[in-house]
């Protein structure tokens, strides 16, 4: 076992026993002021390692004896956010999202939006995610602007993904801008950005921020600086990667580039979507280049004399 595990060995222990202190405590029916601050430190032992189902287990009597206190209507929302009942998470976060304090309220609206989120419940998170942002939630505004953004409302769009302070949003900002045919102000949107690189679990923002910069170079003519961004960014998320292999694919026929034309037409080719149906009109309009791309079938080898020994004469 490294140093590392066995610190975190140690660590845990230690926050085991402290959830199981203040559940005594609470058992024990102490006073009401001992109770808010039992239920502050059981939510910072609990941020973090919600996953962990003793510690769940151990704080959970910390958190009921105190409802309606909005920080424990949160945490139990967290710990229940493990049952198969996901409606069970989301009443304790509506409750905390009802409450006096507006802080703690935006921050159980925005778990209960989070969930919605997940479900694919867009229309049921809009009005929590509105509650949120409007009290500050980053994440929030980030959130209802890309449900904006889906549904073409580009103007409020672009408010919330500015307010969200994020490089997605500023990413796609600067695609908002895209949209409208707005070069200039596309670039303008991610001047000085640089994408925090891809950790495990999120989306890889180099590639995206890559992808928009090749769009904007392509689409001021300037081919092999955008050659250089879109290689690298196959990988941006949702389909933006069929997309830059389209404009690959064009880079390809306009440097009259057989070989690259055919990998990337026929690859787009056999998918489906408008990036299917352009690379199949590419090949239309290109097909001499294309064809002459294509790999020569590889012919069988001539026998060259000496290769097979002469069998012995009997």
């Amino acid at each position: 076992m490294g140093s590392g595990d066995f610190e975190q060995r140690l660590v845990r222990r230690d926050v085991l026993r402290v959830a199981e202190v203040l559940a005594e405590e609470a058992r024990g029916g102490d006073p009401a002021a001992s109770a808010e601050s039992r239920v502050r430190i059981g939510a910072a032992l609990l941020v973090g390692r919600s996953g962990d189902a003793d510690l769940r287990a151990a704080l959970r009597p910390v958190f009921a004896v105190a409802v309606p206190d909005q920080r424990a209507l949160i945490a139990l929302g967290d710990i229940d956010s493990w049952l198969r009942d996901g409606r069970i998470a989301r009443g304790w976060w509506a409750r905390a999202a009802a409450g006096p304090d507006p802080e703690l309220a935006a921050l159980g609206a925005w778990r209960e939006a989070r969930a919605h989120l997940r479900g694919g419940r867009d229309d049921d998170a809009v009005p929590l995610l509105v509650q949120a942002d409007e009290a500050g939630v980053a994440a929030a505004s980030l959130a209802l602007g890309r449900i904006l953004a889906d549904r073409d409302d580009d103007e409020a769009a672009a408010g919330l993904l500015r307010r969200s302070g994020s490089d997605e949003g500023a990413l796609r900002l600067a695609e908002l801008r895209l949209r409208a045919d707005d070069v200039d102000s596309a670039e303008d949107e991610i001047a000085g950005l640089s994408a925090t690189p891809r950790t495990p679990g999120s989306i890889d923002l180099p590639a995206w921020e890559h992808a928009v910069r090749g769009e904007i170079a392509f689409r001021r003519g300037f081919l092999e600086d955008a050659e250089a961004f879109l290689s690298g960014a196959r990988n941006a998320p949702g389909d933006r990667g069929r997309h830059v292999e389209l404009r690959l694919a064009q880079i390809a026929i306009a440097d009259g580039d057989a070989s690259g034309a055919y990998s990337w037409t026929t690859l787009l080719a056999h998918g489906s979507g408008p990036e299917a149906d352009q690379a199949r009109l590419l090949m239309r309009l290109h097909r001499d280049l294309i064809a002459e791309g294509a790999p020569v079938p590889q012919e069988e080898a001539p026998m060259i004399d000496g290769d097979v020994e002469d069998e012995e004469e009997d």
